[in-house]
């Protein structure tokens, strides 16, 4: 898919067609076969220059109707759409585009690329705070979709799988989630500049490998300095220190975290099941990679969506 900027594309047609006026004016002034063909050499090349130019524009219009959403594991964007006709149905778009990184989803946002952002308004709070021109639409014919949040790991995991769960567990019970929630979500949306935590380090304990994208701001994300920054950071800084492990957190792209699990690079990965599920452990979302298990959620949000602020479907103050 090309990406381009519609203005840019519209002042190419412009231009080309006055290029195709001058060119008969001067055809016309100078009857002769060598001027007839120059003319008629310019016309065949601005003809294809102009159909390109349309073709783009084209695709530029037709991108402006899909929401972009972070790359699926184990489906594709067109096995996706085919899935959500009924959603698509209710909404002014006509389907998903995958993007492996946030920072590209947000760029082709503002440069008109797609129409809108599907994420979680933790993700959804941090970029309308730290960014100008985007604004939340909210549909209001359709279902407010949860998104639960939990740790990935290979099956042959299940007890540090258990474990992790029943400290996550107690983690909810003390009241500790909720207050890391507060420090690395909320005060972070509100302005807050967020804290690098450092895990402690436990002589002769066992280590467990953390991916980190880097790039999901305020759940994970690096600092200016370089530091692993956000809740997931906190969160698993807490865990270990509970249940007296080292923890090594393993930068990742984020459409190799399923690569780094399978291939042992890490032994866990952040992942996020979107449904309203009555047991979403067991829920057959289509994305979870095969011969993994997930631990407890250690937290719940709920799915919205960003669009730019000059979008038609925000909707204005009465004058």
């Amino acid at each position: 898919m090309i990406y381009c900027d519609r203005r840019i594309c519209l002042l190419q047609v412009v231009e080309i067609a006055a290029q195709l006026r001058r060119a008969r004016d001067c055809a016309g002034s100078k009857n002769n076969d060598l001027k007839e063909k120059l003319f008629m050499r310019k016309l065949v090349v601005c003809m294809l220059a102009m159909v390109l130019c349309l073709i783009t524009l084209a695709d530029c219009f037709a991108d402006e109707n899909e929401i972009g959403i972070l790359t699926q594991f184990s489906v594709t964007a067109e096995e996706l759409n085919e899935k959500q006709v009924a959603f698509f149905s209710a909404v002014p778009f006509t389907g998903f585009r995958f993007f492996d990184t946030l920072s590209n989803l947000v760029t082709a946002l503002e440069s008109g690329t797609i129409g809108a952002i599907e994420t979680d308004e933790n993700v959804a709070g941090f970029l309308l705070a730290q960014r100008d021109g985007l604004a939340r639409y909210n549909p209001d014919n359709i279902p407010k979709y949860e998104v639960s949040f939990c740790m990935l790991l290979r099956e042959d995991e299940d007890e540090l799988c258990g474990l992790l769960s029943r400290t996550i567990q107690d983690l909810e019970e003390d009241g500790t989630l909720d207050a890391l929630r507060n420090n690395f979500i909320v005060d972070v949306i509100a302005g807050k500049e967020p804290e690098a935590v450092e895990p402690e380090q436990f002589q002769d304990a066992g280590t467990i490998k953390v991916a980190l994208t880097g790039d999901r701001p305020p759940m994970d994300y690096f600092s200016a300095e370089g530091k692993a920054i956000g809740f997931n950071t906190a969160l698993v800084a807490e865990i270990a220190k509970r249940i007296r492990m080292n923890v090594e957190f393993i930068p990742v792209d984020s459409g190799a975290r399923a690569i780094a699990l399978a291939s042992g690079e890490t032994d866990v990965i952040f992942w996020s099941q979107i449904g309203n599920f009555k047991d979403w452990k067991k829920a057959d979302t289509g994305d979870q990679p095969e011969n993994t298990i997930v631990t407890e959620p250690y937290m719940k949000s709920t799915l919205c969506y960003i669009v730019r602020e000059d979008s038609s479907l925000v909707k204005k103050p009465i004058q």
